[in-house]
């Protein structure tokens, strides 16, 4: 299995071609075709394994050098480029915040349609789950559950067997209602949500119980947080910033720092995020969909056919990112992994 796998490496280097910059998504490519192929690196032969992987990476490196043609930069690695952004479904009003189920489904809401979609890959299906869902704006799969933010009922909702429960009371009435924007679900089941109006973003223990987790926010928008749990990123609207808090043991955030800036002019500002395994960061910008590597570096912008409003991970194996946006479902296919949903509590 070693020998496929650096054979097929080497070949992904002739066909690559010139000097490569290898950073979070070549090393997550890497070791991921490792675990495709069936193989793993045995603590014994660890030493051993990684000099042999150096030495074909060097080889492969120096046969770029005398062979190459082009400069392949971590940008170009992470999107799949001989996959163009594929049209999946159109006709809506404003479609939302993606989920993919960890298996068969993606979840998307329609805000202005009010309704709740199922997107069926295998069968090339888009099918109505929930009439009547009211402005859901953001959806999160997570233990078995689909997390529903229900931006008009200024609440949080669980939906699962066809039935939606709301989580939350709301808070204030009228024009003072707080609306619940986007969401993300953490591995104990506790709900981050933002309230763009307010400034904050809210936190929801396990229990019930319901704590500010970030105040002073402008205009917080998109949420998602680091593959292992230690980092909330906060798309502030407005500013078109991202922050990154470090998530303390109580659910509440410290620590703000600015993670990012979309430096495109005055264009609308930034909007829904995910991650993917390698903690790569990605928001949905005025026309594209923004991606930076764990250390804030820009790595690509995906150019959408319209606004881009949400993103998430999907398909069985992790490599789709499924773009909504005003009008339309979309997919990229890319050559990283999205992070899986939590599996259901026993």
């Amino acid at each position: 299995m070693t020998l496929c796998f650096c054979a097929e490496f080497i070949q992904m280097l002739f066909v690559l071609g010139g000097r490569i910059t290898f950073g979070p998504a070549i090393k997550q490519a890497v070791f991921l075709r490792f675990a495709d192929l069936g193989c793993f690196i045995p603590a014994r032969n660890k030493g051993r394994s990684v000099k042999s992987l150096c030495r074909f990476l060097l080889s492969g490196f120096c046969l770029g050098l005398l062979f190459g043609v082009t400069r392949v930069s971590l940008a170009e690695s992470i999107v799949d480029e001989g996959s163009p952004l594929e049209v999946i479904a159109t006709g809506f009003g404003l479609a939302d915040g993606p989920a993919w189920d960890g298996s068969s489904a993606l979840y998307f809401p329609d805000v202005k349609g009010q309704k709740l979609f199922r997107y069926l890959p295998k069968e090339k299906l888009v099918e109505v789950v929930l009439e009547n869902a009211g402005r859901i704006s953001a959806s999160y799969f997570s233990h078995g559950a689909l997390y529903l933010s229900d931006n008009a009922e200024g609440r949080i909702a669980r939906f699962s067997k066809g039935k939606k429960e709301y989580l939350t009371a709301a808070e204030g009435s009228g024009k003072d209602l707080a609306r619940p924007n986007d969401l993300v679900v953490d591995s104990s089941g506790g709900i981050y949500f933002t309230l763009t109006k307010q400034g904050r973003v809210m936190y929801r223990l396990p229990n019930g119980e319901l704590v500010v987790a970030v105040s002073n926010v402008q205009t917080p928008n998109g949420i998602t947080m680091s593959p292992d749990g230690a980092t909330l990123y906060v798309a502030e609207y407005r500013p078109k910033k991202i922050q990154a808090y470090e998530i303390q043991a109580d659910g509440t955030a410290i620590k703000g720092r600015e993670f990012a800036v979309m430096d495109d002019g005055e264009a609308l500002g930034a909007d829904g995020m995910t991650v993917d395994r390698a903690g790569n960061v990605y928001c949905a910008g005025a026309t594209d969909i923004w991606t930076w590597s764990p250390s804030g570096k820009l790595l690509a912008k995906i150019a959408c056919p319209t606004r881009p409003i949400n993103c998430s991970f999907g398909d069985s194996d992790s490599r789709s990112l499924y773009i909504t946006g005003f009008g339309g479902l979309y997919r990229q296919r890319m050559n990283v992994y999205g992070t899986r949903p939590e599996p259901p509590r026993k």
